[in-house]
């Protein structure tokens, strides 16, 4: 153990400030992400003087759940404005901050090792639990002040740069989904300098198109007025449809360290790539770079592309086998609210949701004219194109993020 090593137990001690006037009112429970979140509780006819205040630079934690999730929850309150706790969570603060920084000790806690150790505290211990004495006899690097507040600053550059693109990929998300609903549920998009030369009125070029006058007709597929110049008609008839690798006690074995990705939702909604097909599959079963992966079961109507790998049963893959459908508008398509929504009232099972092939080829799909899906998949692959760099730099970020935490260790 390096020098610099010291018990925690001589720099924080416990506190127990009630509620007792009732002048807090933020009750709040503790995530597994080591945040205060919205507490489910139900308190009505609680005593809530009973329950205990969390000032600013104040940490509550929950000992009893270490063993059950294998983390540590604990969380640091940054702000100015109190919280309240369960009476069941300790609460403690440091002695003196320009001995040891808060934030400083909270990034020693947010370490995947610190939770390790509690987990293995909990493991070895006779009575299987980790306390506040545990808590004590855990050691940490304790360099000066000014180095601890110089690892506090570079952690919180790194956080805030992931806090603004996650910000801003939201941002692009919600303009891309506002652009197609504008385009293609309102039917605003822009008209066509054909459509216009057709009316005899040029001057309605690139105005939108419903309300400058566009001719509508109602679908009673849809049940609603849409363009005279779309057609409607099932995907099933526009689509190749495939299913994903079935995974079960056949065919478990095929699982991998290494191999080819194998893609479930999880994977998919991560970005990461965790677990690997060692084996050969059915081409039948591998999504290249051109096909949308739509989640059929639990999570219904996810839908992803870009991915290359055995795509997990739990998911199918969809291409566009006809030229009225270009596949990047068949995409945003599927990507859209309203479509999602859609897939998830068609889905049904008794243990979990599930959008069976025959269901999906009888979605219902809006085919504008080929140069209108042409023209609205580049304005939106852009788009995507952005969300994409900002969460390939949000991931980088993460990494870094790890990286200034393990370096921690070494905190001179």
């Amino acid at each position: 153990m390096k020098s610099n090593y010291k018990k925690l137990g001589q720099f924080i001690s416990k506190v127990d400030k009630r509620n007792k006037d009732l002048s807090v009112d933020n009750l709040k429970g503790l995530s597994m992400t080591k945040e205060f979140r919205v507490s489910t509780s139900n308190i009505i006819g609680t005593d809530m003087s009973k329950y205990k205040i969390v000032d600013q630079w104040q940490f509550s934690c929950d000992f009893m759940s270490i063993i059950r999730v294998h983390k540590f929850p604990v969380v640091l309150n940054q702000n100015i404005e109190p919280v309240l706790v369960s009476p069941a969570y300790p609460v403690f603060k440091i002695i003196d901050n320009e001995v040891l920084d808060p934030e400083y000790l909270m990034m020693w806690f947010r370490r995947s090792e610190f939770d390790r150790y509690a987990d293995f505290k909990c493991d070895s211990a006779i009575r299987g639990g980790f306390g506040w004495t545990e808590l004590c006899d855990s050691e940490l690097p304790v360099p000066s002040i000014e180095k601890q507040r110089e690892i506090v600053r570079e952690y919180n550059v790194v956080n805030d740069r992931i806090t603004l693109n996650e910000k801003l990929t939201k941002k692009l998300e919600d303009t891309t989904q506002a652009i197609y609903k504008q385009w293609f549920v309102d039917f605003e998009f822009p008209i066509s300098k054909e459509y216009a030369e057709s009316l005899g009125k040029r001057e309605l070029e690139g105005k939108p198109y419903k309300s400058s006058g566009g001719e509508m007709e109602y679908c009673e597929n849809l049940g609603m007025q849409i363009p005279t110049i779309f057609s409607v008609s099932n995907i099933g008839n526009y689509v190749k449809l495939n299913q994903g690798q079935v995974i079960n006690a056949t065919t478990n074995h095929m699982i991998s360290k290494t191999g080819t990705p194998l893609l479930r939702i999880q994977d998919l909604k991560s970005g990461e790539e965790c677990v690997f097909m060692n084996q050969d599959v059915s081409k039948t079963k591998i999504a290249t770079s051109a096909d949308i992966i739509v989640s059929r079961t639990g999570i219904v109507g996810l839908s992803f592309r870009g991915r290359v790998g055995v795509v997990h049963n739990n998911c199918f893959m969809v291409k566009s086998l006809s030229s009225k459908l270009d596949n990047d508008y068949l995409f945003h398509f599927l990507r859209s609210k309203g479509i999602s929504r859609k897939m998830e009232e068609m889905a049904s099972g008794s243990v979990q949701d599930d959008l069976s092939h025959s269901k999906f080829r009888q979605l219902p799909i809006t085919l504008p004219s080929e140069q209108l899906q042409i023209t609205a998949a580049n304005t939106l692959n852009k788009l995507e194109y952005s969300v994409t760099l900002k969460k390939e730099q949000v991931k980088l970020l993460k990494h870094l993020k790890i990286v200034v935490l393990a370096r921690m260790s070494g905190a001179q």
